[in-house]
């Protein structure tokens, strides 16, 4: 490059950035930056209902915490809001195009993907844990940036009003899937499967 890229000012979990979209000294790059969405999905494609999820899953509710511990979360306002808080041990980026509209203490807000990434340390792990927007911008976006998915197949159909995106799995290879008996806590048996995008994507 002709011009050499300014360091990158670490933000801890204790402050909300405010930064411009074309301030210079920003330059979006993922690179350095590794993305997965992570999601729980019925048979039908729903992930919510209301305000809350669908179903008890304590297996699964404690894999995502050995999983996401000490890395990056990136979630919507409406998911933001139904857990409450963030979520200990983990930096929670809450996305949204109204800053004014998010009450996130401890938190940092960001409008875009691309602010997202500008905002995030090299090397660290973003997590992209929902709702139904983010995960389609995620999935979507032409950079592209999500290179893993981490998904949960609840062996049910579910009742709710939030589904999972369309997937072009044809672009997604099956890196491994496990079958998880549901045990004391869970509503259902899951499967939880790694996904990864192919080389060849467009």
């Amino acid at each position: 490059m002709a011009k050499a890229q300014q360091p990158r000012k670490h933000y801890d979990s204790r402050e909300t950035p405010t930064m411009s979209a074309s301030d210079p000294s920003h330059q979006a790059t993922t690179a350095d930056q590794n993305w997965t969405v992570v999601a729980a999905v019925s048979r039908n494609g729903v992930i919510g209902r209301g305000d809350a999820l669908p179903w008890k899953l304590r297996s699964d509710l404690q894999r995502f915490k050995r999983m996401t511990m000490g890395h990056c979360l990136l979630m919507g306002r409406k998911t933001y809001d139904s857990i409450g808080r963030p979520l200990p041990g983990r930096q929670t980026i809450v996305l949204s195009r109204s800053r004014s509209t998010v009450h996130a203490s401890g938190c940092i807000v960001a409008e875009s993907l691309s602010q997202v990434a500008e905002l995030v340390e090299p090397g660290r792990q973003v997590m992209v844990v929902g709702g139904a927007e983010v995960y389609r911008q995620t999935l979507a976006d032409p950079s592209p940036r999500c290179s893993t998915i981490w998904l949960t197949r609840v062996l049910a159909d579910v009742p709710g009003d939030s589904y999972f995106p369309d997937v072009d799995w044809d672009q997604w290879q099956l890196q491994s899937s496990e079958a998880c008996p549901s045990v004391d806590g869970d509503d259902w048996p899951t499967e939880f499967q790694i996904w990864t995008r192919r080389s060849d994507a467009t």
